[in-house]
This record gives C-alpha cells, structure tokens and sequence, in this order.
C-alpha cells in the first residue's frame, strides 16, 4: 500500500498522459472517415428538403464552440464532450442506485 501512495501523483500523470494519447488516436482514426460530401441521412434530407434546410438547423451548442474551426480539434472536444457525459451519467446512476439501497 505504501507503494501506491509514494506513486501515486507519477501514476495520475501518466494515466492522464495515456488517455489523452489514446483521444488523440482516436479522433486521428476517425476524422479519415468524415467527408465532405454528405452522405446517409444526411443525404435524404437534402434531397427531401434542399439545400437550404442546412442553413436554418439550430444548435445549442453553436454559441459555445462557435471558436472551433479544425476538424481534429472539433474530434476531440466531441470525444471528450461525449466520455464526460457518459461517465457523469454512470456516475449518477451508480451513485442514486447506493443512496436507494441504503
């Protein structure tokens, strides 16, 4: 146990080291699959709809990361947007679930 507790700030940093490497990687894998030309749904609703529907879509996070012109940086805000909300939903989830058994 002593081990752990003289490691422990050593070990944090390089944890944080190997998880953002491995969103970098991630995000570096799946921005070779976006394109530009849409396809899918995507390509229903502009065929359905036209071009224009594009322009009057809303967001609400539009007013937030309007800053974000780079695809791999806009891949790693939308990698860690998405594991912090998975893991605040466990989170909350595991955390109601002990309050409802106690």
């Amino acid at each position: 146990m002593s081990i752990i507790k003289r490691n422990k700030w050593p070990l944090i940093t390089i944890l944080i080291i190997v998880v953002a490497l491995m969103t970098v990687i991630a995000v570096g894998f799946t921005i070779g699959f976006l394109s530009e030309n849409p396809d899918g749904l995507e390509r229903v609703l502009i065929d359905y709809y036209g071009e224009e529907w594009l322009e009057n879509l809303f967001s609400p996070w539009i007013p937030f990361l309007s800053w974000i012109t780079n695809d791999y940086v806009a891949g790693i805000v939308g990698v860690v947007l998405s594991i912090t909300v998975l893991m605040g939903t466990f989170y909350l989830i595991t955390r109601f679930k002990k309050k409802k058994l106690e």
